[in-house]
């Protein structure tokens, strides 16, 4: 089925068209991710199915090396967007800067966390230990992750405090650039795991017999089941004098999702060639293993929002001031 028949079929194009303002068909709006994994999936299906294109949006990305440095992107204005961890836009939020959070890419904290067999058949563990098991087995482990200040380095800190274990002293944290760059320290065993979005953690498992220590994609950790991890976020000011342009950009998100939902062999085929260097068995359990993550629409919630303060709080074991409503701006 051509995409064109497809939103036909869903009837979103023309009622999509007609909620949305025009918008000059030759603005260029860029977007800083900090990875290339599955939890940026919405917007690659935006794009690469022409969505961004059908609202009147030139949108390109710009990979920065971590979600962090992502942020600092978008505050020092080298890009519109932000698709990051939901806490680096608070954080930004709270040092200062005018930030604001605009919407969701998942509904999952989806970036797993795979740990060598060969440490899991040491450590005792396997298919029936406990999350409680899995959680104490941080001590002691090299764990990569992608960027300081990232999501996956948010999470792997939280599941360290969840064990009662601290990082930089029960457990060490390392700090690769991509996910190509932790599977080859994997693979060498310069490393006893790390914490990545798919495809990397599923070619960790399929390709070089990894143990799954963490599904965070099905929720196996109870406290961050339906966490947002990646946000949509803008610098406020920008957001308020181009007020079409941003619902634009959450109309053709708001597409990718229902496509992702409804038609996801269309999805997937439309970003394939995105993750070339990915087997086809990889690239098929990638998209089975994060089928709950991916959000039934691309808007954030109060509470939602409400959520991630209390986790940010909790991590930096500091008080984040204000509400909700500080820092999402809600776009219908």
């Amino acid at each position: 089925m051509s995409f064109k028949r497809l939103f036909s079929a869903l009837g979103l194009s023309a009622a999509l068209l007609a909620g949305t303002p025009a918008v000059q068909a030759d603005e260029a709006v860029k977007v800083a991710i900090g990875t290339e994994g599955f939890v940026h999936m919405p917007l690659f299906v935006a794009l690469d199915a022409g969505l961004f294109k059908k609202h009147g949006l030139d949108v390109s990305l710009v990979k920065f090396k971590g979600g962090g440095a992502a942020a600092s992107g978008l505050v020092s204005r080298s890009v519109e967007f932000c698709s990051c961890a939901i806490q680096n836009a608070i954080n930004a939020k709270v040092k200062g800067a005018d930030v604001t959070l605009l919407g969701r890419m998942v509904g999952q904290y989806a970036s797993n966390v795979v740990i060598r067999q060969e440490v899991a058949d040491r450590l005792g563990l396997n298919a029936n230990s406990t999350v409680e098991e899995r959680l104490a087995a941080f001590k002691g482990l090299r764990l990569a992750v992608s960027g300081t200040g990232g999501s996956a380095d948010f999470l792997v800190r939280f599941l360290g405090q969840e064990a009662k274990l601290q990082s930089e002293k029960d457990f060490t944290l390392l700090y690769l650039n991509n996910g190509g760059a932790m599977l080859a320290a994997f693979a060498q065993g310069r490393i006893d795991g790390f914490a990545l979005s798919s495809p990397a953690s599923d070619s960790a498992v399929i390709e070089q017999k990894g143990f799954t220590l963490l599904d965070m994609s099905e929720g196996q950790v109870k406290a961050l089941d339906g966490y947002p991890s990646i946000a949509l976020s803008a610098r406020r000011e920008w957001s308020q004098q181009h007020p079409d342009t941003v619902k634009a950009f959450l109309a053709a998100l708001s597409d990718a999702t229902q496509l992702i939902n409804q038609h996801p062999d269309e999805a997937a085929k439309a970003v394939r060639t995105r993750f070339e260097g990915v087997n086809d068995e990889v690239y098929a359990a990638a998209w089975k293993n994060n089928r709950k993550s991916f959000p039934a629409t691309p808007y954030l919630t109060d509470e939602e929002v409400q959520r991630a303060i209390t986790f940010l709080g909790r991590i930096q074991d500091s008080q984040i001031p204000g509400t909700a409503a500080d820092y999402l701006t809600q776009v219908r």
